[in-house]
């Protein structure tokens, strides 16, 4: 975080204001005739049309994440795309004794909402069915991605009752079925005990909501904080020792620490395509998006240094700035469901887990990658990147980009902003693609070293 000194602020611009008004003239052309011409650098910009194509983020990393996305919505242009959420149930009690030959009476899940996504105001409140499995595997440390549970993952039949309807509000509350709560009460004093055994029996739970009937299109995304999720167990039992017969009450919850994992299912993988044409598309989650190699990008830059007599070793970039234009949609609102900030990311195996992370570049200017309403496009100064680039000697994930959504966060006592690809909120923006008026480019500003 970079703090802004007042009163130095105010001194310099005081300076500034008295030079201003100063009757003194500078001859800014005085010792120029000493300097060799040749040691003097001309800076030159160069616009390049920039090769893009439309791919998926596959195998996106959504484990531990901040909100539990579940919901679903059909794109007129991108398909339907489902959100479901992974997460584990823990008691709230430990070493609790059910007593003997305890009997569930009842199961409640309590659910608050803390945001929606809608791209028609006409689906904020429409009727969403909820459904709750049990999952039949581990939310482990190689259940990362949103790809990671399967369908034979979760077990067949629904652990709810049916007819657990949203319609938009702030809250739900599901009632779970006799059958699973009853295996709750049946646990053993061990497995109470220890989360660790809990866990091992009960492996979760997975939260899922049905699209709109046939094929209509839109639809809602619900996002839910893991901590705002919590269920109660009324159950009867004994204890004969104390002569105690009643009914009593446990609570579990869902730790916000995790773990737990979104799972996403994206049918734009059809619009995959090496050179889209006059659309270029943008979606949330892991939906496709512009895919950038910068290894094309590096071969193009190559053969236009050759052309023009330039030597690469010596170029200096002064700025790197890649332009995504766009237009404005017939209806003005669809603009607020642009992200606002848009970055190349890379993704790249590390210890055998594939991660996609903004390049660094992000971090290095104010409001880097942000849209531009009024100038219709977004603009992302990669300079250090791509000098690193026409440096060679980079791996090829490196050269491998993604523009994605991304969402920064500061840490409170130091001031530090963290820049992460934005993974649990759906988005949609509408880009120009290649063979567009205004296509996607590459402005460089440079200068070639003597």
């Amino acid at each position: 975080m970079i703090k802004k000194n007042i009163l130095s602020s105010a001194a310099a611009l005081l300076v500034a204001t008295l030079l201003s008004h100063s009757c003194i003239e500078t001859d800014k052309t005085t010792g120029s005739s000493l300097l060799p011409g040749d040691n003097i650098l001309n800076v030159t910009s160069t616009t390049f049309d920039l090769p893009v194509q439309a791919k998926v983020t596959d195998s996106l990393q959504t484990s531990y994440i901040g909100y539990l996305s579940v919901g679903a919505y059909n794109d007129p242009d991108m398909g339907l795309v489902t959100t479901s959420a992974a997460f584990r149930i823990a008691p709230s009690l430990s070493k609790h004794n059910f007593g003997e030959n305890p009997v569930a009476k009842a199961l409640k899940m309590y659910i608050s909402i803390d945001n929606k996504t809608f791209f028609d105001e006409n689906d904020e409140f429409i009727p969403q069915n909820f459904k709750l499995y049990e999952l039949l595997k581990d939310i482990d440390s190689t259940v990362i991605y949103n790809n990671s549970v399967k369908q034979n993952d979760i077990s067949p039949a629904r652990i709810d009752n049916a007819g657990n309807i949203f319609f938009g509000g702030d809250s739900l509350v599901i009632e779970v079925s006799q059958t699973f709560a009853q295996k709750l009460v049946e646990a053993s004093q061990e497995e109470m005990d220890s989360t660790e055994l809990f866990y091992k029996k009960f492996k979760g739970l997975y939260l899922t909501a049905d699209p709109k009937p046939g094929n209509q299109a839109g639809g809602r995304i619900n996002l839910i904080a893991p901590g705002n999720i919590y269920f109660l167990l009324t159950y009867r039992h004994k204890v004969a020792s104390e002569g105690i017969d009643k009914d009593s009450t446990i609570a579990y919850f869902v730790n916000e620490n995790g773990p737990n994992l979104n799972l996403y299912n994206h049918s734009s993988s059809t619009i995959e395509h090496p050179n889209p044409g006059n659309k270029l598309f943008v979606e949330g989650l892991a939906g496709v998006k512009p895919y950038i190699d910068f290894a094309q990008v590096k071969s193009n830059l190559e053969s236009w240094a050759a052309d023009n007599d330039i030597d690469l070793s010596k170029l200096i970039i002064a700025k790197a700035e890649v332009r995504l234009p766009f237009e404005y949609p017939s209806d003005y609102k669809e603009l607020n469901y642009f992200p606002s900030q848009l970055f190349i990311s890379t993704r790249r195996a590390n210890s055998g887990r594939i991660t996609y992370e903004p390049v660094e570049d992000v971090s290095f200017t104010t409001n880097n990658g942000y849209i531009n309403r009024s100038l219709r496009y977004y603009s992302l100064d990669i300079s250090s990147y791509l000098q690193k680039v026409l440096k060679g000697n980079q791996e090829s994930s490196y050269l491998q980009t993604y523009v994605t959504p991304i969402y920064q966060t500061s840490d409170y006592y130091s001031g530090a902003v963290y820049y992460y690809l934005q993974n649990y909120l759906y988005s949609k923006a509408t880009l120009n693609g290649n063979t567009a008026q205004r296509n996607p480019k590459l402005v460089l500003t440079y200068a070639v070293l003597p």
